[in-house]
């Protein structure tokens, strides 16, 4: 008996919130459209449509904008979306760069700035990173006039607690428990979301990329480091404490290599943009003749550009990552039963070279029954998927956006 009025509460809290999203969605995909025309395509009660409808215009996300055609009567009042009623920040901390968005409350980007990623004490990076959002909040205010920051998105290279906003463990930035939500909460004033690289990209590439409709999907995220996003029926799938798709971190038999979260034989040490230097490095010092040799500093670009050209070092090296990487997508097909795996991170720019030899080793190594129908992709969105996942994951917290895709 007590419970029944809180659930009673709920489900109409939940009912209000669905019919709200339901005739939001309607202006923002329908152009111009009328309070009947809302009601006819959704099916709800006109005074509900038109209660909803006063209550999004007196918050200013849509707005009357000019009276429409009929055949008699009274004509309409046609409503649209109003674009610029709030901002998101999106913010993809990289291990070497930093790039900061400011986007409409339709995603549309307004203004951008990037900077190399600050070393040192986290708190400091934070500051200065904060103040680069500032920044180009100004710059995209000054050409709009005042307009609130409703939420911002950060997304870093490491293993996240998307429910407290906590950086767990970045090796690659050398973070460990860093509260990256209330930190730049108070610096902003704005609510800050985090997640990690691979599910912010996984959300991107579904929602507007290789996915896009793909509600079971599953991203390899190959760069510095390795990781993965997984999507079901549409959703992140988090794991109970946030952590799911590190699949970088999952140990290899036979592999000796010291992964930089201090553990030997991570699949990360021969399955990332590291990996690939390292063994051209070594067929280097070994005296195998290379393009490559003699260089200095080799990053992975040079190293895909030296294969193209058909260098047999730099071939074998993207063959070898390819097959590394095959591996870490069976497992992805095996655990998750995805209809697509889409490769992303700066690595996915190698193109065929690489996919070729992921496919094959995919091919080798998933079951049969999990592998029937899966189709493997390179990102469409390439370097900007995860900041598109940014200012996504942004979007979704905020009253504009309503498609749930980063609740747990």
């Amino acid at each position: 008996m007590s419970n029944k009025p809180p659930r009673r509460r709920a489900d109409h809290t939940t009912m209000r919130e669905v019919n709200r999203s339901l005739v939001l969605d309607l202006i923002k995909a329908g152009g111009r459209v009328s309070r009947a025309s809302i009601a006819r395509s959704t099916t709800l009660a006109k005074p509900t449509v038109s209660a909803i409808v006063d209550e999004l215009i007196a918050d200013g996300l849509i707005r009357e904008v000019g009276v429409g055609v009929t055949a008699g009567g009274r004509p309409p009042i046609l409503l649209e979306f109003n674009a610029r009623s709030q901002l998101v920040a999106g913010v993809h901390l990289g291990a070497r760069r930093t790039t900061v968005v400011i986007g409409d409350a339709a995603g549309a980007e307004l203004a951008r700035r990037q900077i190399p990623t600050p070393p040192g004490a986290p708190e400091d990076a934070l500051r200065q990173v904060a103040g680069e959002v500032l920044a180009a909040l100004a710059g995209a205010t000054r050409r709009q006039g005042e307009v609130r920051l409703a939420a911002v998105g950060v997304v870093l290279p490491g293993l996240t607690d998307f429910h407290t906003g906590v950086c767990l463990l970045a090796p690659n930035l050398g973070w460990r428990d860093v509260a990256v939500g209330d930190l730049l909460t108070g610096q902003l004033q704005a609510p800050v979301y985090v997640h990690n690289a691979g599910q912010a990209a996984a959300v991107a590439e579904n929602l507007e990329g290789a996915g896009c409709g793909v509600d079971d999907l599953a991203l390899l995220y190959a760069g510095t480091g390795l990781s993965a996003g997984v999507l079901s029926e549409g959703r992140v799938f988090h794991g109970v404490g946030g952590t799911a798709g590190e699949i970088g971190h999952c140990a290899v038999p036979g592999i000796e290599e010291r992964c930089s979260c201090g553990r030997t034989g991570c699949l990360e040490t021969v399955a990332s943009a590291r990996a690939l230097i390292r063994s051209v490095r070594r067929a280097i010092a070994a005296g195998r003749t290379t393009v490559l040799a003699g260089r200095g500093d080799v990053d992975a670009r040079d190293i895909a550009a030296a294969a193209r050209d058909g260098d047999a070092v730099a071939a074998e090296a993207v063959t070898e990552l390819g097959e590394y990487l095959g591996l870490a997508a069976s497992w992805l097909i095996n655990a998750y039963n995805p209809a697509m795996v889409v490769l992303g991170g700066g690595l996915s720019e190698i193109g065929e070279p690489l996919l070729e030899p992921l496919r094959r080793a995919v091919a080798e190594r998933s079951l049969g029954p999990a592998l029937r129908g899966v189709t493997i992709r390179r990102s469409q969105l390439g370097a900007d998927a995860e900041l598109r996942g940014a200012v996504l994951l942004a979007l979704q917290h905020s009253e504009t956006y309503y498609r749930v895709v980063f609740r747990a």
